[in-house]
């Protein structure tokens, strides 16, 4: 019998180092190459709030935002005879596709210095372009978590773009580890996730939501539940028990996702 109580217990407590993060997908732009990719955990971070500028002996954005999590970065590059204005627009509807706010956005000349983008802050020559020809655009989701993206054209005619996903950790102190957190609603990345479980093993799904109108966070969490039980089927429902956490764990578990936890059988 799985120790559902123990758990509960604890998901109050809990440290969110990300084994995976919920972070939106944005597909790349048609014809992008992939150069690099990497993901990082538990790092400290900077996300910029305001252009480049020149600051004692170096250069740094007006205003960051200091976070820790898990960031996931991707490089790409984009053909030479690709209109710059058709990336941009690309990827500035895919970064708000699921109503995430822009939190910092800026364009050609505004952004400040090209060079200092590419060599101080990103630490990538490959993104240095002229100044007129550069995008920098943060937004935040609703789960708090943020992308970040930084597009040039470099002098040889290719467009390079950078996405870095950054998933925020929430706090500290416990025995137990989110080993996956997805949206409620993101069925194919949660039944993925559970067909590939090892044989026999088992989870909680805890669920966080919050007030919608006159809908509570608690009748949300168990309208969360009912659609989760039906998306992923009677086979993997076996594998898992959800729990309504509502908001009450809303600091550690964040909004309208399911947060998986192994237990012992």
């Amino acid at each position: 019998m799985i120790r559902i109580k123990q758990v509960m217990v604890a998901c109050f407590a809990l440290v969110v180092t990300y084994a995976f993060a919920d972070i939106s997908h944005v597909e790349a732009y048609r014809g992008a190459q992939l150069v690099k990719s990497d993901t990082q955990e538990n790092q400290s971070l900077e996300i910029p709030l305001g252009k480049i500028q020149r600051s004692g002996r170096g250069w740094e954005p007006e205003s960051v935002l200091r976070v820790k999590g898990s960031v996931f970065r991707s490089l790409y590059k984009i053909e030479r005879n690709v209109p710059l204005e058709s990336v941009f627009a690309y990827y500035k509807e895919a970064l708000l596709a699921r109503g995430q706010k822009v939190v910092f956005e800026c364009e050609s000349r505004s952004c400040g210095s090209s060079n200092a983008w590419a060599n101080n802050f990103f630490k990538n020559y490959l993104l240095y372009g002229a100044d007129d020809s550069q995008l920098l655009m943060v937004v935040q989701d609703d789960h708090d978590d943020y992308q970040m993206i930084y597009i040039n054209r470099r002098g040889a005619g290719d467009i390079m773009v950078r996405l870095d996903s950054i998933a925020l950790m929430a706090s500290q102190g416990s025995e137990f580890e989110v080993v996956a957190q997805m949206a409620v609603d993101d069925f194919p990345r949660i039944r993925r996730f559970l067909r590939d479980l090892p044989s026999g093993q088992q989870v909680v799904g805890f669920v966080s939501s919050k007030k919608s109108g006159s809908v509570s966070s608690i009748e949300q969490g168990d309208r969360y539940i009912e659609a989760l039980t039906s998306g992923i089927g009677v086979q993997l429902s076996r594998q898992v028990r959800f729990i309504n956490v509502a908001d009450m764990g809303r600091d550690v578990l964040g909004h309208n996702r399911v947060s998986f936890v192994y237990v012992s059988p």
